[in-house]
């Protein structure tokens, strides 16, 4: 389970973006629905919003995200192809002649068979300028860390990266060498990011087969998914015989009576029934294996009602301890009935183009309270990071001219 993120200097962010998945132990609201209770001395949430305007940075966030899980999982396979093919190097933030030359940073905390992992690096182009990695069980303890190719690593606790750490080039992080070499000390490291998912939700061709996939292969996806769609109030779905997806509607006769059940296929259904059952798949996969899903413009194409009741599935079913994070336009959910104030996050950019990162609980009683109306306090731009633009006389006089 997610704890904390972090990073620095990287697409729209300039300076630290914190991120904390924590529950803070004096909000007693929504403990029973939001909170995910661990063994430790913390609990975490199940679910996070993250708000703001148009070009804030919200996507960037997801991109931090994505980025951190492309780095772990394939820095060695892409150290193998030429620097051309590797994609990215100038993802810094371009808006200040400070960042050029610092490296761009990225940390994780999470929580793994009790035991508090973090594990960070950071990076210049395709250069690791250093790498460290934790574990806490009591005291943290240093597994390794990393400054260019110098390593310090634990003689008991880290055996594996010993073997290996001659091997590792610069411009190879050497969590990822490790999870090539199938070490089973970098395992935690791996299983937390092989079990998250980070999903666009304007672009459908990254999770629209999973539903496809599971309803084939897996009999209890089929019983699952048939009560999820009568919760969310949708059309049962099927497989044709050419294994393309269906939406079963009603056949009614002329005394209202339902006569048969006619097949469309899902491309004929509106595009947010489409997406949610695209969805469906993805938020089975993570809530039945405790993953964590990330969904970007979680609510392009959805009816609020279908936002809230797919965040429902996260809060008041969610047994396994899994985690939803998604950016949102909609303020339908900014409701003190759905969201705890830690739960509650804004991305805002200010006048030098940086994007800052921060949660509704970072305010003081003066300004919000558990029983506010945090929806109104929003569109009112009381936290910020809301779209405002006056309608002044000067916008409509260059419109329409000015009157005699």
């Amino acid at each position: 389970m997610l704890i904390t993120f972090r990073f620095r200097n990287f697409t729209s962010y300039k300076e630290e973006a914190y991120f904390n998945m924590t529950a803070i132990k004096s909000f007693k609201e929504l403990a029973k629905s939001n909170v995910i209770t661990t063994s430790r001395h913390f609990n975490l949430l199940k679910t996070a919003a993250i708000y703001g305007s148009n070009g804030g940075g919200k996507s960037n966030f997801m991109r931090a995200m994505s980025f951190m899980d492309d780095l772990v999982r394939l820095s060695y396979s892409d150290s193998l192809k030429k620097e051309e093919e590797r994609g990215q190097a100038d993802y810094y933030f371009k808006l200040s002649s400070q960042t050029e030359s610092q490296p761009t940073l990225f940390e994780i905390t999470f929580l793994s068979n009790n035991i508090i992992y973090r594990y960070g690096f950071e990076i210049k182009g395709f250069e690791i300028i250093s790498e460290w990695f934790y574990k806490k069980n009591g005291k943290e303890v240093c597994l390794f860390e990393r400054k260019g190719n110098s390593f310090n690593i634990h003689k008991t606790e880290f055996i594996d990266a010993i073997k290996y750490k001659d091997g590792v080039n610069n411009n190879v992080l050497l969590a990822s060498y490790l999870a090539q070499n199938n070490s089973k000390d970098i395992q935690p490291l791996l299983h937390f990011f092989m079990n998250i998912n980070v999903i666009d939700g304007l672009d459908d061709a990254f999770y629209k087969n999973v539903t496809k996939i599971l309803y084939k292969g897996v009999p209890e996806f089929k019983i699952w998914i048939s009560y999820a769609l009568r919760f969310l109030e949708i059309s049962q779905i099927g497989i044709s015989n050419e294994g393309n997806l269906l939406a079963f509607h009603n056949k009614y006769d002329e005394n209202s009576f339902i006569t048969d059940s006619i097949p469309f296929d899902i491309e004929e259904e509106s595009e947010g029934t489409q997406k949610l059952i695209y969805l469906l798949g993805a938020v089975y996969d993570t809530l039945i294996h405790s993953k964590i899903l990330f969904i970007d413009e979680l609510d392009s194409k959805l009816h609020p009602n279908l936002s809230w009741k797919l965040l429902q599935l996260f809060q008041e079913f969610n047994r396994k301890g899994a985690q939803f994070i998604f950016t949102a336009h909609d303020a339908n959910l900014l409701d003190k009935d759905i969201l705890r104030r830690d739960q509650i996050w804004f991305v805002d950019r200010d006048q030098f183009g940086a994007s800052h990162l921060y949660s509704l609980s970072d305010f003081d009683a003066k300004v919000v309270r558990n029983s506010s109306d945090f929806r109104k306090k929003y569109l009112a731009s009381t936290f910020g990071a809301a779209e405002s633009m006056d309608i002044t006389s000067n916008m409509i006089d260059l419109m329409y001219g000015k009157e005699e």
